[in-house]
């Protein structure tokens, strides 16, 4: 599964966690796409897109949840591979 065309297939649980896998494949692999490759580097990149999630929301013209679901955790992942 390439991690960006699996992203909206993720709905449930089990989903993230089959995309975690991947994802963490696809690092091991080189990870093409991975700006963030340390631990630090990806946490600090995904408290970042965290802080500025308002922001994207807005400029997508769609309200920020209240409450996550595992399709935008999942997002918040792929965000924070090369978010600055």
């Amino acid at each position: 599964m390439d991690l960006v065309d699996g992203l909206d297939d993720v709905r449930t649980r089990d989903d993230l966690i089959g995309f975690l896998g991947e994802a963490v494949a696809d690092l091991s692999r080189g990870g093409a796409g991975w700006e963030n490759t340390s631990l630090e580097d990806f946490l600090e990149a995904l408290a970042a897109w965290l802080q500025d999630m308002p922001g994207v929301f807005a400029n997508r013209g769609q309200p920020v949840p209240n409450q996550p679901d595992w399709n935008l955790v999942a997002r918040m992942i792929m965000a924070a591979r090369m978010y600055e």
